[in-house]
């Protein structure tokens, strides 16, 4: 049980269609075997048919996408074998050389501030910092969604989720300065194969935020140091800090040293910068330079 000679491509069996913009196309072979119980793993071995993923002869960015074969009534002996491309994506043989698909989307959340665009605090008229309510707006993070194939569950994995990057990168053709990206939702999919070649899908998501990762609160508090070490704040009835004052109801402005900031005013006001988040070269990821 076998094929006889080689698999004959058959004219008429072309067909090509364009949606505007995506290429359908597809060719068709016939088959000749010795056996009329011959099947498709028998069939399949024909030469001349094009391999999973192999580019149309007549557009290199059409790729090959799916066969059926089909036995012949009349001729027992005799299958077609139809192949069918598209433009869709590009593929590779080995799924790992498979085109790397990003998509981006948006998110919109709610999220707390400590300072207004100009980068001045929120505070009220008299300086007191905003805690009841604590103010907050909304944000929308621009997000880029990455698809590639791995051949295995890559290490990156276990480090990467949630990390920052350390460096300027690019996604898509968008440059992203150092600490706005931040790698989260990560999906892997089940081990599939094609040809002799097992794979994963990979997906994960690029979270941008222009402000950048790091918490960066107001510094303030009850406390100030005092020869390197925590005292209690304590404010007279003039709003001058008094050992024999009373302790103040509202966290007062610091000077990013311990100290309590001199003519605290939104301009004046002292941020802290928090790395909260692991920063790494994420040049590592697939989609991402």
């Amino acid at each position: 049980m076998a094929v006889v000679g080689n698999a004959e491509e058959q004219w008429p069996g072309r067909t090509s269609s364009f949606d505007g913009g995506i290429w359908t196309r597809s060719r068709t072979w016939l088959i000749k075997t010795d056996d009329k119980t011959d099947r498709e793993d028998v069939v399949s071995t024909a030469t001349g048919l094009p391999a999973y993923a192999a580019a149309h002869p007549a557009d290199a960015t059409c790729y090959a996408t799916s066969i059926s074969y089909t036995q012949l009534s009349e001729t027992p002996t005799a299958w077609t074998a139809t192949v069918g491309y598209t433009s869709e994506r590009e593929l590779n043989e080995n799924p790992e050389d498979d085109e790397v698909l990003v998509s981006w989307s948006s998110e919109i959340y709610q999220e707390p501030i400590f300072q207004d665009i100009n980068g001045d605090a929120l505070v009220n008229s008299a300086g007191d910092y905003f805690i009841d309510p604590s103010p907050t707006r909304e944000n929308a993070h621009l997000i880029a969604k990455i698809k590639a194939n791995v051949a295995s569950v890559p290490p990156w994995v276990l480090s990467y989720q949630n990390a920052v990057n350390n460096d300027a990168i690019t996604i898509g053709g968008l440059t992203i300065a150092a600490g706005l990206a931040k790698m989260q939702r990560l999906d892997i999919g089940q081990r599939q194969k094609r040809d002799t070649y097992p794979f994963y899908e990979v997906t994960f998501e690029v979270h941008l935020r222009l402000e950048g990762w790091r918490f960066q609160p107001l510094d303030a508090g009850f406390r100030y140091l005092v020869g390197g070490l925590p005292v209690q704040i304590k404010i007279d009835s003039a709003g001058a800090v008094s050992s024999s004052g009373d302790e103040p109801t509202t966290p007062i402005p610091l000077n990013g040293s311990g100290g309590i900031l001199s003519a605290p005013a939104p301009t004046t006001a002292v941020f802290g910068d928090f790395q909260v988040y692991n920063e790494l070269d994420f040049t590592v990821l697939p989609g991402v330079t």
